[in-house]
């Protein structure tokens, strides 16, 4: 009786984590998807036709700042349980991280630009690309790194579980400036010295940054894993890039889904880091005895029943976006409304066996999950998407 009394408590508190925690801070991440949907979609059709490369190389770009920032979320929340920072912005761990966080965002843009060169050979518009790529990311790691911290440290300040709001916060914020930035700095890019001074000043702050971290053999270490981990997801989002890019005729087709891109993969990509961030501090904490158990199943159906009502309300939002920003026809899907929760479920079990793995394998599962399921999610989400549209052309 007394053990029923625990499991009925246990599976109540999941589900108020899960509605009353998780749900919001996905919802709000939702709507700030809508933002970069927005911009992606009104310029869908002058990026697929005038900057194809931008295609090949976006998914990557949000996804690895999504990777980078979310799993240095992660860290932080791991960090803070065993008290290795003190719950403070201006603790000098807080600042040395951000700093790592940038030196990781422009390694990756590099392999992904090339990948993205190679495939659509246009020298001007790489080396255009190029530059353009690189100071948004500058500009893109600092806000980043910044959030990062303000959405760890104070909901941990505050009682509330980092793991179940920092990571999906945090990865909705790398979609909503990605897409605004590198189309600002498509616009500003032809006003040479405007573009010039904010380059210098990008890398001055930076210099500064870096005089002020004190790397140690631990941050090195810490470096050249989640390097060689980010390096290799940059090579598997080209083949979301690739993907968008190949289909991105069937896709503009369907106008809603170049509104809707950014959500679906970022809502996919945040449920299976809720679930990966969860399970690495339970292996840092406690361990976990038994892989397959009745709560990782409840929690990963919980969860997984998130993307219902989030899927109906990213539909609505896409809907009228387009009607208003595209004046192009838009309406309810229900074949992606119905099966998306189903879809979500197994992106889940994929978080929760990669930290599993990532952990048997002597990694760090705080700098593995949520890199590789974000990544994969983007794989799926598009192909998913690439899937409903195609249902939807006939």
């Amino acid at each position: 009786m007394a053990l029923k009394i625990r499991e009925n408590s246990i599976t109540s508190g999941l589900i108020k984590d899960a509605f009353l925690v998780s749900f919001p801070a996905l919802l709000l991440c939702l709507l700030l998807d809508f933002f970069a949907g927005a911009f992606l979609g009104k310029f869908f059709t002058l990026i697929r036709t005038e900057y194809p490369i931008i295609l090949v190389i976006l998914p990557g770009l949000m996804g690895m700042r999504g990777n980078i920032f979310g799993a240095m979320a992660s860290r932080f929340s791991t960090m803070l349980y065993l008290g290795e920072i003190s719950p403070s912005l201006k603790d000098r761990n807080v600042l040395k991280n951000i700093f790592l966080s940038i030196v990781l965002s422009l390694i990756p843009v590099l392999l992904l630009w090339l990948v993205g060169a190679l495939k659509v050979r246009n020298v001007d518009v790489a080396i255009a690309v190029l530059l353009i790529v690189l100071v948004s990311t500058i500009y893109a790691s600092l806000f980043l790194g910044t959030a990062t911290a303000i959405t760890t440290v104070l909901p941990y300040k505050k009682g509330i579980d980092p793991d179940s709001v920092a990571a999906p916060i945090i990865t909705s914020v790398a979609d909503l400036i990605t897409i605004p930035l590198l189309v600002g700095f498509i616009l500003l890019y032809p006003h040479k010295q405007t573009f010039i001074a904010l380059t210098v000043v990008s890398i001055v702050i930076l210099g500064i940054l870096r005089g002020y971290s004190k790397l140690n053999r631990e941050d090195l270490k810490f470096l050249r894993e989640l390097l060689t981990i980010i390096g290799g997801l940059a090579l598997l989002s080209s083949i979301t890039g690739s993907l968008l890019e190949s289909y991105s005729k069937l896709i503009d087709s369907v106008a809603i889904f170049s509104v809707m891109y950014p959500m679906v993969l970022d809502t996919t990509g945040n449920l299976g880091s809720i679930i990966g961030a969860k399970t690495s501090t339970k292996l840092h904490l406690e361990g976990i005895e038994k892989i397959i158990n009745l709560d990782i199943l409840k929690e990963i159906t919980v969860y997984s029943l998130l993307a219902l009502p989030l899927g109906i309300v990213g539909n609505v939002i896409g809907m009228e976006l387009t009607k208003l920003l595209l004046h192009r026809k838009a309406e309810i899907i229900p074949h992606f409304i119905l099966l998306y929760p189903v879809f979500v479920f197994s992106v889940l079990w994929f978080a929760y066996f990669l930290a599993i793995v990532a952990d048997r394998a002597k990694l760090d599962p705080d700098n593995v999950t949520v890199p590789t399921i974000t990544t994969l999610s983007d794989v799926f989400s598009t192909l998913f998407i690439v899937g409903i549209a195609k249902i939807v052309v006939g």
